[in-house]
């Protein structure tokens, strides 16, 4: 029998993914897009179809056995080293051989099934027990409900695909699902009422009008509060289908997962992924960890709290689940909820409940008198590491750089190299976690050529440079001969903790694709820092080149850290303020110049000894090598015989020196103090 081309896409992708309140909510929507996109892929393999691109089974005789973690779950044949993946490993797209009668459809239909099973257990399990012993609903109530949960449920996902035979010409038919996708069939149903507070274009999940029904609405939201805990609800949150099946699917039974998405999770390994505080404290935590000078001084803090919460304390250990390397000198200690290193967020009641929680907005502060102790005993502690903990954590996403065309050789072979390339991907996507995880983060989401983590700041930039590392050792020995040397782009954001998610998601998208990969020619690592206040330094650079980035920017951020007192507290703002575009657009002999001007202007004009002449050097070479970065340019419109080109320029960006000092206030502490004799 004949063979045919299958190509097929799962979405929408950021819909799902990006609309996030919490870590878990980010995790869960990567799980849940990889698993349907393996459930699409068990289909056509079960209908004796092959999947080409990503690489994810070997041939096994007759058989296809499965090589990626989580196509081997769903299919039931379970990896020894890995038998519950908990981390999305599949694409939202795929390349398959399939029979010429194979019927796509079918495909799709069976992963909308399993998709509704899904969220079907939920409802029983959560849901519909909450709706049914509300005594302020009646049945037509109940039945909305209802409804609306039907609703978006059945109308969510959007698959396309397209299957033809093989092109004569190889590769061409890589162009076959995007122009699919011009063809728009997918219509979502209009929503009404108020909006869900995580998934805004969908409805909230009660269908009472909260500027008329407004008490009714709450009742709703308490009810259904109660039945899964507020751990997982928070007073606030006021949620559509779609955003519960993704909140609350980690918290079905053991048996009821293996029911409904093959395989069952580890306690704890999926409901306790670290919040953006925690994160945001890890470098101050693992600097005490580092001292363990310091270790009574942080187990006093955590035994005051003990001692003033009392029963309610385990409800404050929320981290007891998160298991950075960097803090395991700390033990249980480390398991404090993120919110209570941070002096702002421990003086918000409504952020950081202790023993009582605020039933109404306004309302006293009923744990006033413990609360105002906590604060007190945070501030000794912060005075004891040397400096308080900062509230900014980093996302990192990682992306290939045009693998459509990595995969077409040049001449007349024309030949894809789609499997050695999805091969080289899978190597990759392997390695991902651990490199993730030496840096004291944690992967989100590693598939095909994608990869999304989060982790402390201070370790960000090098984790991304070891995963390009990883990226390009994957890649070596690959023996096609392509138009293009293997590259990735990666954007990291610098967030302050409280930015809503799906903002700082955003953010790094557009540092990802529309900056690091349109505007700076691709190979690039893409920074910016995003403060409560909006969005304030932005930096780009190629990896590695003549200006060896991003090493040169930690470098100056190593500086920092290691002397306070390098740089006088005006330094970058005064060449920045003072010269503006002129500094970044002048030769590299004036801007040296005028930089050491005002490093000596900011010293006081100390005496130009040798030493300080060479201190002052080091530094402005320093400042200046961490801003010069490099631009690559792709040469359009070569003629196609000849393989692509790339010319590279230099470019200064004084906004690297600021990221760099950023970054180094999160990480640098005093000393602590030695106590005099008395």
């Amino acid at each position: 029998m004949s063979e045919h081309t299958l190509h097929i896409s799962i979405g929408p992708v950021q819909g799902f993914v990006a609309q996030a309140r919490r870590t878990r909510d980010l995790w869960a929507g990567s799980f849940l897009l990889s698993w349907m996109s393996g459930q699409l892929m068990a289909s056509v393999l079960q209908q004796n179809g092959k999947i080409v691109f990503p690489s994810v089974v070997k041939e096994n005789g007759k058989e296809y056995e499965p090589t990626d973690k989580m196509l081997a779950a769903i299919l039931g044949k379970l990896l020894p080293e890995n038998p519950r993946p908990i981390i999305g490993s599949l694409p939202n797209r795929f390349k398959a051989k399939v029979p010429a009668n194979f019927d796509p459809e079918s495909a799709v239909n069976e992963a909308k099934q399993k998709w509704q099973h899904l969220a079907e257990t939920i409802w029983k399990s959560f849901v519909e027990n909450a709706v049914n012993k509300n005594e302020k609903l009646n049945e037509d109530q109940k039945s909305r409900t209802r409804a609306i949960w039907e609703r978006q449920i059945k109308s969510f996902w959007e698959i396309q695909w397209v299957k033809g035979e093989h092109p004569a010409n190889k590769g061409e038919d890589a162009k076959w699902l995007d122009s699919r996708k011009n063809w728009r069939s997918h219509w979502p149903p209009e929503e009404g009422g108020d909006h869900c507070t995580t998934m805004g274009s969908w409805q909230e999940l009660s269908g009472f009008i909260r500027s008329r029904e407004r008490g009714k609405q709450d009742k709703f939201w308490k009810t259904l509060r109660e039945n899964v805990g507020r751990l997982d609800l928070q007073d606030d949150e006021r949620l559509c289908a779609i955003a519960l099946v993704k909140r609350l699917f980690p918290k079905l039974e053991s048996e009821q997962l293996k029911k409904t998405i093959g395989w069952s999770f580890q306690t704890k390994q999926t409901t306790n992924w670290p919040s953006t505080a925690y994160m945001s404290v890890a470098p101050w935590l693992m600097h005490i960890a580092k001292n363990p000078v310091l270790h009574p001084k942080l187990r006093d803090y955590v035994e005051t709290i003990r001692k003033s919460v009392k029963e309610k304390f385990n409800q404050l250990t929320s981290e007891d689940g998160t298991r950075l390397p960097a803090l395991k000198p700390l033990g249980p200690d480390a398991n404090l909820d993120g919110n209570l290193f941070l002096e702002t967020a421990l003086a918000n009641p409504r952020a950081t409940p202790l023993k009582n929680v605020l039933q109404k907005p306004g309302e006293e502060d009923p744990d006033k008198e413990i609360r105002d102790k906590l604060l007190q005993s945070l501030k000794k502690l912060g005075k004891e590491v040397g400096g308080d903990a900062q509230p900014y954590y980093a996302l990192l996403l990682m992306d290939g750089d045009r693998l459509g065309k990595l995969l077409q050789t040049p001449g007349e072979e024309k030949v894809s190299k789609a499997e050695e390339v999805s091969e080289a991907l899978a190597k990759f996507v392997e390695k991902v976690p651990e490199v993730v995880g030496e840096n004291n983060g944690v992967t989100i989401y590693a598939g095909g050529d994608d990869v999304l983590a989060m982790l402390p700041a201070n370790q960000a930039i090098q984790c991304a440079r070891n995963l390009r590392d990883a990226y390009d050792r994957a890649f070596q020995g690959l023996s096609s001969a392509t138009n293009e040397k293997p590259t990735a782009s990666c954007a990291i954001v610098f967030s302050h903790y409280h930015n809503p998610l799906r903002d700082v998601m955003s953010l790094a998208h557009t540092e990802l694709d529309e900056v690091a990969k349109e505007q700076n020619g691709r190979n690039s690592l893409a920074l910016a820092i995003m403060q409560a206040s909006g969005v304030h330094n932005r930096w780009v650079s190629q990896f590695g080149g003549t200006t060896a980035q991003p090493e040169s920017l930690k470098a100056l951020y190593n500086k920092i850290v290691e002397s306070k007192d390098l740089y006088s507290t005006g330094f970058f703002y005064n060449l920045r303020e003072r010269y503006g575009e002129w500094f970044s657009e002048c030769c590299n002999e004036e801007r040296k110049a005028i930089a050491l001007a005002e490093y000596y202007k900011g010293k006081g004009n100390q005496p130009k000894t040798d030493a300080k002449q060479k201190e002052a050097d080091n530094a402005v070479n320093a400042f200046l090598a961490a801003c010069q970065t490099q631009q690559g340019k792709d040469k359009e419109n070569n003629p196609p015989e000849k393989k692509v080109t790339k010319v590279t320029k230099e470019s200064f960006q004084i906004d690297g020196a600021f990221i760099a000092r950023f970054l180094a206030e999160l990480d640098r502490f005093e000393p602590p103090k030695k106590e005099e004799n008395s």
